[in-house]
């Protein structure tokens, strides 16, 4: 019987979507902060959750498992704040109940959807499903504004009569300097949930490592074709097919030399931002509009080719060898970048024409 109550506590605990959340405690650090908008975000969701937790200071992290009964209850959770903005980060379908708390309950708030997807995901269901949902709410007027972090995206919607704008992903947080990477290698990490989808596939970055002598490759979130590629092809690597832990993800990125993360399709990726936040330089897809601002920055870290084995290869060798470079035209990069990011943020949630600039904005 205890044995049975306890798999029933694990699945309750499983449905519930503040996932056993002090919420006193959050509240009253929320209160504090006495934020323009308070943001929604599934934490499971890793790129999207590091994306709003760099760009809200309130962050609230829900389940994608609401229901119409614990919509209602995250509903009051978020109307105690004070705040009269509620940000959804990324679009879990279940959050369609919260949109419709929030909007019908006592003391409606103000609604704003923030998408991190791209046109090219439309052939992925959940995300196709997602952005409908979402692009229907706007049209209805339950959702006042929409958000991309996918530069063009927002234009589009715009030409749809859609209220629409443009975030710009940041992390505010300096190196000092080049971090100090494992003794030995180079060391290359290249670090991902689930390396499968085909938004990320590794296998260029993996031949490209070998081409520089003494490399090992530290591979995180792997399959077994990953494993299997590693190993037919050679490649000297530590495998791992779970993901790093969010926690423990900035100290291995720092161990690295270089950290690589060349994938076929993205928003605006976290990846390479939170390795250079800690002095480790990143290489990344042409997928996003980072660094396009800087001649340097671009051609030291933007791979033009992302499934170029050989062009990786060149670009792997030329980031180790300007790795302190590198950082340092980033710390030169990197104040007035997050200025900008602050003002999409705040144009976004129609505060920027009132003048209002904080971290929340």
């Amino acid at each position: 019987m205890a044995s049975l109550r306890k798999k029933w506590q694990k699945f309750c605990n499983a449905l519930d979507p503040l996932q056993g959340l002090d919420q006193t405690a959050w509240l009253s650090r929320a209160q504090q902060e006495t934020p323009q908008a308070v943001a929604v975000v599934e934490p499971e969701w890793r790129g999207i959750y590091s994306s709003t937790r760099n760009l809200f200071p309130v962050i609230l992290p829900v389940k994608d498992s609401l229901n119409r009964r614990s919509a209602e209850r995250v509903a009051e959770l978020l109307r105690a704040t004070g705040a009269r903005r509620v940000v959804i980060s990324g679009f879990p379908l279940s959050f369609v109940h919260l949109v419709e708390a929030l909007r019908h309950g006592p003391r409606p708030l103000e609604v704003f959807g923030l998408w991190h997807g791209s046109f090219v995901q439309s052939n992925e269901n959940y995300n196709w499903r997602s952005f409908v949902t979402l692009k229907d709410l706007a049209e209805r007027g339950l959702v006042s504004k929409l958000g991309f972090v996918k530069t063009g995206m927002a234009e589009a919607l715009q030409r749809l009569g859609i209220r629409a704008s443009f975030v710009m992903n940041a992390i505010d947080e300096t190196p000092a300097g080049p971090s100090t990477p494992l003794a030995g290698g180079p060391h290359f990490g290249l670090w991902a949930v689930r390396l499968a989808t085909w938004r990320k596939l590794p296998y260029a970055m993996l031949v490209a490592a070998t081409a520089v002598p003494g490399s090992m490759l530290h591979v995180g979130g792997a399959d077994e074709r990953v494993i299997e590629f590693v190993r037919e092809m050679r490649v000297r690597a530590q495998v791992s097919q779970g993901a790093v832990p969010q926690a423990e993800l900035p100290g291995r990125l720092r161990e690295m030399h270089l950290n690589l993360y060349v994938t076929f399709s993205e928003c605006c990726p976290m990846v390479p931002m939170e390795s250079l936040a800690v002095g480790a330089p990143c290489l990344l897809g042409p997928t996003s509009h980072l660094f396009e601002d800087d001649a340097y920055l671009h051609s030291r870290l933007v791979v033009p080719y992302p499934d170029r084995h050989e062009v990786i290869a060149r670009y792997i060798r030329v980031a180790v060898e300007e790795r302190s470079e590198i950082v340092a035209a980033y710390r030169r990069w990197l104040p007035d970048y997050v200025a900008a990011s602050r003002h999409s943020v705040a144009e976004f949630l129609d505060l920027a024409s009132a003048g209002q600039r904080s971290h929340a904005a």
